[in-house]
């Protein structure tokens, strides 16, 4: 039986190949849609007789209208989406950060503390889950808009970078300079609602930061919010630590990209597995391996 993972988040796209359960190849690209082409190349390892995507497109179509923004529910109807591109079986759904602790199937630990940073799913944000016997179970959540993700998004555009791109960009600028302690308390009365259990923010970063900290140079407000960022997420693992009995970690999302985030993990746990790429584009795998085994 072949079954196709398929993520698409705006500015990547993936296609997961399963044959028997096996993966056989992922397929992924930059663009807001999968081309044709792609699709065809998918193809030729055999026609898919379910699609898994994801995440829930009418939770996710829920959030974005709350929010405000356009044609939610348009944006958001698989269904359509998969028949223009020729994909004519069935298809169901993941959780989004569902989609991402199924990496801990790719970790080969028998259990496991996961710890999803992300962006925005359909409403977490970042996930605490606890993988045993071969299942997962969610834990904990930060719900939208609290997003440590958005946060590092956010500083990144403010320093005039491009979001969801140039963060590797901010990355380097965030070392080039020590920041004043007075800075980094100004930045986290500006922004920390609180800090426990988990962090809270006062203000949505998905509508970013423009105008915030005016006069202060771009190599200080990276190294500030570098301090900050490192803050929350060792907040958050403390938390995981304190929640499950699991000696191993995985890492996934977005943020998991982020170099600093082995040495953050320290000696807290025993090993540690970021899988090679833990954005939405490795979803497209995650979510036939979170169906397979918790379906």
């Amino acid at each position: 039986m072949i079954i196709w993972g398929m993520s698409k988040n705006g500015h990547d796209w993936a296609i997961a190949v399963f044959k028997n359960g096996n993966h056989i190849q992922t397929f992924s690209g930059k663009g807001k849609s999968h081309p044709l082409t792609t699709v065809y190349e998918a193809k030729d390892l055999g026609h898919p007789a379910l699609v898994i995507w994801y995440e829930n497109p009418y939770l996710k179509a829920i959030r974005q209208f709350l929010a405000g923004q356009k044609r939610p529910f348009k944006r958001n109807n698989v269904k359509k989406y998969l028949r223009d591109l020729n994909i004519n079986c069935k298809w169901t759904y993941v959780g989004h950060h569902e989609s991402h602790a199924a990496a801990f199937y790719k970790s080969k630990f028998k259990d496991a503390t996961i710890v999803v940073f992300d962006s925005i799913g359909e409403f977490d944000c970042t996930s605490i889950w606890k993988a045993e016997n071969g299942k997962l179970k969610k834990l904990k959540s930060l719900k939208y808009p609290h997003s440590i993700g958005l946060f590092y998004s956010a500083m990144t555009d403010r320093l005039g970078l491009e979001s969801q791109k140039d963060e590797a960009v901010f990355e380097s600028l965030s070392h080039a300079y020590t920041p004043f302690s007075q800075l980094v308390e100004e930045m986290e009365g500006d922004i920390i609602k609180h800090w426990q259990p988990m962090p809270k923010f006062k203000i949505n970063f998905h509508r970013g930061a423009r105008g915030m900290w005016w006069g202060r140079g771009k190599k200080e407000i990276a190294s500030a919010a570098k301090v900050i960022f490192e803050k929350l997420i060792t907040k958050v693992l403390l938390h995981a630590r304190e929640t499950t009995d699991s000696r191993n970690i995985v890492l996934s999302g977005g943020v998991a990209f982020n170099k600093s985030m082995p040495k953050l993990v320290g000696k807290t746990w025993d090993d540690l597995y970021i899988p090679p790429n833990p954005s939405d584009t490795g979803s497209a795998e995650g979510a036939v391996l979170a169906y397979l085994n918790n379906g």
